[in-house]
């Protein structure tokens, strides 16, 4: 539905037309049948952006859709916005005050040039970074994925989203930062750490050989012999990363893919360099696993890192087995050398061996 936000006059305030039961819907649209004179419902866009007054139609089409327009000659319809919740408006207002305390220049609500985006928070610094808290679900045809394309064409360098809903996270579409859910006193208090637990990180690169210590993705034991590059889940505070991403020290990787994920400058490096470039040296095999079939995967879905501690990969100690640790004679206060048998005694040779003592 366009033009979803709405003020009733009736002492109701500002509501999402979306959200009225059907009820509530058919008595809204019988009162506001002579929508100018009866002034009940007001374009809360116009209102909260430009502080105009224009009062909306409401009627229902024969297939049962709600419309709210406009009248003739008004402005041109607004794209569909969730209501703002008391979380919402505090986890802006947070993005907002540790931005300027680093130095970047904040802008609320800020409206694209070309009008057709705006961000729940512009940073502007090195980067200009679009913050958007998603508190509801994506509503059909202006979802994360037009919005990030959208605002991206309207010169932001990136769209930082950003859920503390497991459900809103494992269906987005797009690279998407989860924190854990989080109260308005939480929120608001300074001192409390807002933990980014998926969505955000780090790249790992290896020669797949017995020597580097890995296991092999394909379960050869002494490596396939190609380079591997994967990435794992890892951890950073809502706060650092309101300080690194205008700064450019942070950075998203496939923003428009289900399994983006931001990362450190210098794991984006890593990654722009074996996926971003359009030619490699010959010889070189780069294999990357699709991070839903790793066992640790991460993200923003719910299996993403419970700390801020980064998940070791799972190792291969390099430390020699018992068959292979000793093949030479121990015995003698100065070992022996021989080619030996390991023996209860320990690695043995034939002259040192232990003696079967006759009956």
């Amino acid at each position: 539905m366009h033009n979803n936000l709405i003020y009733l006059t009736d002492g109701r305030g500002k509501v999402d037309a979306t959200e009225l039961s059907d009820i509530r819907w058919a008595q809204l649209v019988a009162n506001n049948r002579d929508s100018t004179r009866r002034r009940l419902v007001k374009c809360a866009w116009c209102w909260d952006e430009d502080r105009v007054t224009h009062w909306m139609k409401t009627y229902s089409r024969n297939n049962g859709a709600r419309v709210i327009s406009h009248q003739p000659g008004e402005s041109a319809d607004h794209p569909y916005l969730a209501l703002e919740s008391d979380e919402h408006k505090a986890y802006c207002d947070r993005v907002e005050r540790v931005g300027v305390a680093e130095g970047f220049h904040a802008r609320r609500e800020d409206r694209a040039d070309d009008g057709r985006t705006r961000s729940d928070v512009l940073l502007i610094g090195a980067r200009h970074v679009s913050y958007e808290m998603q508190h509801s679900p994506f509503k059909q045809g202006y979802g994360a994925t037009e919005r990030t394309r959208r605002s991206l064409a309207a010169k932001r360098d990136a769209v930082a989203w950003h859920t503390d809903s497991p459900s809103i996270a494992d269906g987005a579409r797009i690279a998407m930062l989860r924190s854990n859910p989080a109260r308005r006193p939480q929120i608001e208090n300074p001192r409390y750490q807002l933990r980014i637990l998926g969505g955000f990180r780090k790249v790992r690169v290896w020669d797949c050989t017995a020597s580097e210590g890995f296991r092999c993705p394909e379960g050869l034991r002494a490596g396939c012999g190609t380079t591997h590059v994967e990435s794992e889940p890892s951890g950073i505070t809502l706060d650092d990363f309101i300080r690194q991403a205008p700064a450019g020290l942070v950075l998203p990787v496939r923003p428009l893919d289900r399994l983006g994920f931001w990362t450190t400058i210098q794991d984006h490096q890593t990654w722009m360099d074996h996926f971003g470039e359009p030619s490699r040296p010959r010889g070189t095999v780069v294999q990357s696993r699709r991070q839903s079939q790793q066992p640790a995967d991460g993200h923003s879905r719910r299996s993403a890192a419970k700390d801020h501690a980064p998940v070791l990969p799972r190792q291969r100690t390099n430390r020699p087995s018992t068959a292979q640790a000793a093949k030479s004679c121990e015995a003698g206060s100065a070992a022996c050398g021989e080619p030996a048998r390991l023996y209860p005694g320990g690695w043995l040779c034939e002259t040192h061996r232990p003696q079967r003592l006759s009956p």
